[in-house]
């Protein structure tokens, strides 16, 4: 019997225009299939496993197709529904599906002949039998035991075989072995302190005396021991076992409570409490307002409608309420929903939400996890059939990257804070924005689509109000009653009346003095992270700049180092000017550390953290800042827009806003919607729940007329008078933005190359054709940068636009052998 000769089309995870054509050995026919990972040679030496994207009978024209090497999987890893997505983003964002498969997959799916492997240590091998592993991975974990990682190529040496990839996806299957990439920091069990009364005071007599003892001598123990007693009291009048710290502590000191436990009045012990419990769901499982239930009954006959629709929600209006009904209503019908956000920080209180709603059936994604437990959700969401088992994830919450998961019955997708800049990936590609992506794969399942936002991205509120989405709007607050008040300090008459002495004015200042006395929380929100901007000498005014790019370095004083944010490039501060030898050197500006520092100097009292990039950087930063904050162990949190986005605290009465300007003045088409957004955003951290909140927002431009829409809240007018300036100049959402970025260690090629590309694409495009032109920050990791910025009229072709574009590029680079540079391409740039 003749057997047939089939051919592959395979994904490699490598930025390669195409995808390339391998022969399947005829004992590998019945392994291949579309979504499975296959092992192939790429190079004269590298191995890597590719995607199969296609079966057929066709051998490549252009060279000899090579052999696969193996299967690795016994069913498809990825789905053909995914597959189309990826089609979509490499062909929208102009980029290889390679590009697209790197950002989509997790690492562990990815092996690679430059990989490392090592043991992991939640395994036991003691338990296992022993034909559970081959020879050959005995022979893996052995040497692993004696060393720490083993290369893939060492692997190779070690089995005397061509590739080691086979055995080490069988191993990672079992669980045996990590990727080294994946060894992040572990799970950590929270531990939560409790309280309780020792034994002998439960007798009442030996009570009452310490009691009167503590009056007389130490009358706020005995408040707090009262205080205590009050929570402890059950409607029988027993005295419960345990209580938690953080309840005693929202209305008594630490150092009371201490010297309590310290006399052995009290006892003090921490206990595991599970990070994904919520206690207290109670508080999110309220009947929905009137507002709300009109609201949700408006979405459901839009979404019958249209296949997305725009919830126009203001800040505290109780969004998370609504999107709970609905993703009830489609696990319900067997469905599964993807509720996208845009920073993992908004996971934490989101996850705790849903959990409350929805048990174990919500999952979170995002790229803060270990690659162990990122394939874990991948494999969950990939093994759902029909009927949903009880540990299925029916929700997954996640940022960006969720997007990609293999779901077989997408029913609803939710864009929380649709609006939010973090959707857009900008390096390194594909540059896509998951909104936008987003909406593409709900068509693909036929899905439905909410975008939900207190300020809408203009293209959004656009497509809102000239029918394209549907459009349901909430205007009322959870307690509307309680609106907030806004305060413009006028920071240059303070500074002219001698009256602002430090980073604060005197209403802030205030404010916050307040709120502390009344056990009150706060927010200070500056957009700059690190201690000062950058570095001066006051003799001469040179200013230390990074080596490889065009920037300052910023002062990180819990480092004591200067460092570049764009490259990483770190170094001692200067003693001394290296240009005129003078020493009298002055941090300039105002990061987050110095305003840290400030603010602990200004209130000495407070409990005072800060959340920006440097501060959330290990797995579970985020949450264990998001959780102090949450149960009052912080009174003022100093962040960057990280504190914007959504989250949701219940005692927070004063925001202050530092440095409005540096937000106002910023040269974008988009500053002033970005702006509107940003300080609205923060805005509503103030006065949830029942308390009414007071912004206070720093500006040496109080007659800004973007203030001035924010205090009256002429939202509408404000979208209105955007949106007829970005119409007269011709800018999205009246026209899409296509940025090509020349790139090139030298100069001269980079201004040569780009005035070239631009000549060639003004035949086309006319006058719509911006540049080229240096960006603000034209050097970054020792490569130049020059921009061209097309605007394409949205009559014209998509798909003949991106066949123009990227033949001229082609052209450049075959006209331009010898020179080194690339065209980076940006779709939706802003």
């Amino acid at each position: 019997m003749e057997r047939t000769t089939y051919f592959v089309d395979v994904i490699i995870p490598l930025a390669v225009p195409k995808k390339y054509t391998y022969r399947v050995p005829v004992d590998l026919n019945e392994d291949v299939e579309i979504g499975k990972r296959a092992l192939v040679q790429f190079g004269k030496s590298k191995f890597y496993s590719g995607i199969i994207y296609a079966i057929h009978n066709n051998a490549p024209k252009d060279y000899v197709a090579k052999y696969i090497e193996s299967v690795l999987d016994e069913r498809p890893v990825v789905l053909e529904q995914q597959l189309k997505l990826w089609d979509w983003i490499a062909f929208y964002y102009m980029c290889g599906a390679g590009e697209v498969m790197n950002a989509a997959l997790p690492s562990a799916l990815k092996l690679s002949s430059i990989s490392h492997i090592q043991l992991n240590p939640q395994f036991n091998f003691e338990e296992c039998e022993h034909d559970y592993f081959s020879e050959k991975e005995h022979v893996l974990i052995e040497h692993l035991h004696q060393t720490d990682t083993l290369s893939f190529d060492e692997g190779v040496k070690l089995l005397k075989i061509k590739t080691i990839h086979k055995t080490v996806s069988d191993l990672l299957k079992k669980k045996a072995i990590v990727v080294l990439e994946e060894i992040k920091e572990k799970y950590k069990p929270k531990l939560v302190p409790f309280i309780k009364l020792k034994p002998q005071y439960l007798n009442e007599p030996k009570l009452k005396e310490t009691l009167d003892k503590l009056e007389s001598k130490a009358f706020k123990q005995a408040e707090a021991l009262l205080y205590f007693l009050h929570l402890n009291k059950t409607g029988e009048h027993k005295i419960k076992e345990w209580i938690k710290k953080s309840e005693l502590l929202s209305k008594c000191d630490n150092s009371s409570i201490n010297s309590l436990i310290k006399k052995n009045i009290l006892e003090e012990q921490k206990f595991e409490v599970g990070r994904l419990q919520f206690e207290n769901s109670e508080i999110f499982k309220k009947e929905l307002t009137p507002p709300q239930k009109i609201a949700l009954k408006e979405i459901k006959e839009t979404l019958l409608k249209y296949d997305a629709t725009l919830l126009h929600g203001v800040t505290g209006s109780g969004k998370t309420e609504i999107y709970a009904a609905l993703i009830e209503e489609a696990i319900n019908n067997g469905q599964q929903v993807l509720y996208l956000v845009p920073e993992i920080a908004l996971t934490t209180q989101l996850t705790t939400r849903m959990r409350a709603y929805f048990g174990d059936k919500a999952g979170v994604y995002h790229s803060k996890f270990s690659e162990n437990e990122r394939v874990e959700i991948w494999n969950n969401v990939l093994n759902q059939n029909e009927e949903i088992k009880e540990k299925d994830y029916c929700v997954v919450i996640g940022a960006r990257s969720a997007l990609f998961l293999p779901f077989k019955n997408l029913g609803l997708i939710i864009i929380d804070e649709e609006h939010d800049y973090s959707f857009k990936q900008h390096d390194p590609s594909p540059r896509y924005h998951a909104r936008d992506s987003a909406i593409f794969l709900a068509t693909l399942h036929k899905a439905k689509v909410l975008l939900g936002s207190g300020t809408p991205s203009l293209e959004s509120f656009n497509n809102a109000v000239t029918g394209k989405y549907g459009f349901v709007e909430l205007t009322q607050k959870y307690s509307d009653h309680l609106s907030n008040e806004t305060v413009i300090c006028d920071v240059k008459y303070f500074e002219l009346t001698h009256q602002k002495n430090t980073i604060l004015t005197p209403p802030l200042f205030d404010a916050v003095k307040e709120a502390l006395k009344n056990k009150e929380q706060v927010i200070l929100f500056q957009n700059r992270r690190g201690f000062a901007p950058y570095t001066e000498c006051h003799s001469c005014g040179w200013i230390p700049h990074c080596v490889q790019c065009d920037v300052s370095l910023i002062y990180h004083k819990n480092s004591n180092k200067l460092m570049c944010h764009y490259c990483g490039y770190t170094t001692s501060p200067p003693k001394v000017c290296s240009a005129c030898g003078h020493n009298d050197l002055r941090y300039k500006g105002l990061g987050t550390e110095k305003i840290e520092e400030e603010v602990e100097i200004l209130f000495p009292e407070a409990r005072i953290s800060r959340m920006d990039l440097d501060s959330t950087r290990s797995k579970f930063a985020y949450k264990q800042i998001i959780e102090d904050f949450e149960e009052k162990n912080i009174d003022i949190l100093i962040g960057t827009q990280m504190v914007t986005k959504g989250l949701d605290f219940d005692h927070v009465s004063v925001v202050g806003i530092l440095n409005a300007d540096t937000l106002l003045n910023f040269p974008d088409f988009r500053s002033h919607e970005r702006a509107y957004q940003l300080i609205t955003q923060v805005s509503g951290r103030a006065g949830r729940k029942h308390k009414k909140g007071r912004v206070y927002i720093q500006t040496s431009q109080p007659a800004h007329p973007l203030l001035q829409y924010i205090i009256n809240g002429d939202q509408r007018l404000f979208y209105s008078n955007q949106l007829a300036e970005r119409k007269q100049y011709h800018y999205p959402p009246f026209s899409r933005l296509i940025e090509l970025n020349v790139v090139s260690k030298d100069v001269n090629i980079v201004n040569n190359l780009s005035e070239e590309l631009v000549i060639n694409l003004k035949k086309i495009f006319l006058k719509d054709v911006l540049g080229p032109q240096f960006p603000l920050i034209s050097k970054i990791r020792n490569n130049y940068y020059k921009r061209i910025l097309i605007k394409v009229d949205k009559s014209l072709s998509l798909s003949q636009t991106r066949n123009f574009i990227g033949e001229e590029i082609n052209r450049l680079h075959a006209q331009n052998k010898s020179s080194n540079f690339k065209v980076q391409i940006d779709i939706d740039p802003y």
